[in-house]
């Protein structure tokens, strides 16, 4: 990893699994960190572990989903800091269900959080990144999923070939204006990380899940079983950040955690050149 003194890092999404590790590899490197949270105690607590180690922390409690709470996260980072040079675009949830019975809830939710927070997040600080007179990344998290269809997540698909979809917008535009600014998706399958705790962080107070006859259902319990009995499995949190490190230096757009899933992408692209119906994912 290069060394990374005098650097700034914003990470949203920042106290919990992959953006907290994040967080810990580039204060080890020496750079100041700008935490962006919608869970108030872990993020403290978060910041409070990285000042330990002698790094500089800010730490801004608010939700991705709200442009203006994004926007005064911004302003704060420019005004502590006076320059950006990563931004990790790393917040989001996840929900299981069926497309004709999940709550319409439930899609606001989590478009709200994993597809118009890494807008908002963009537009809070690329124009003034690219004003900047150095280089700099924006990296937003998609999945595994934006490139292969799960099926027991329909929102979550949807979100994250969106997220993909931008994200590649977002770069060509960049290019295209000449910015020093560039853009990277990762693409990581399971991680090891306590996304199935998400729903404790709703900012949704017209809606309570417990009184949604579906999400009290067995097909539904069966599904976010699925979900949460996943994440154990999955790849421990540094061996992901890792290889997200090393494809942001190395100018990767496409960072892809799991190298196992390659030959589905391509069978996928098969697929959709041949005109057959999806198929279940091999994993």
């Amino acid at each position: 990893m290069k060394d990374y003194s005098g650097k700034v890092v914003v990470v949203t999404g920042g106290a919990h699994g992959i953006g907290a590790e994040i967080a810990r590899r580039y204060a080890q490197a020496g750079a100041a960190i700008a935490l962006f949270d919608i869970e108030a105690p872990a993020l403290e607590t978060m910041a409070e572990e990285l000042r330990t180690t002698g790094a500089t922390v800010l730490a801004v409690h608010g939700d991705v989903a709200d442009y203006a709470a994004v926007g005064d996260f911004a302003d704060r980072v420019f005004e502590s800091f006076g320059r950006v040079d990563l931004v990790f675009s790393n917040a989001g949830v996840i929900s299981a269900g069926t497309i004709w019975e999940e709550p319409v809830e439930d899609w606001d939710w989590l478009l709200g959080v994993n597809v118009k927070g890494l807008v908002h997040t963009a537009k809070a600080f690329t124009a003034r990144m690219s004003a900047q007179d150095f280089p700099s990344d924006i990296v937003n998290t998609a999945s595994i999923a934006g490139l292969l269809t799960v099926e027991n997540s329909p929102a979550y698909v949807a979100s994250k070939f969106a997220a993909l979809g931008l994200t590649e917008v977002l770069d060509l535009q960049l290019q295209g204006i000449g910015s020093p600014v560039r853009a990277h998706a990762v693409c990581p399958a399971v991680v090891s990380t306590d996304l199935g705790r998400c729903n404790e962080h709703r900012n949704q107070p017209e809606f309570n899940p417990a009184d949604h006859p579906y999400l009290q259902s067995t097909d539904y319990t069966k599904r976010w079983a699925v979900v949460e009995g996943s994440l154990p499995l999955g790849m421990p949190v540094e061996d992901a950040v890792e290889v997200i490190i090393e494809g942001v230096e190395s100018n990767t757009f496409l960072i892809l955690t799991h190298p196992a899933y390659n030959p589905a992408i391509a069978g996928r692209v098969q697929l959709l050149l041949s005109g057959s119906h999806p198929q279940l994912v091999q994993r």
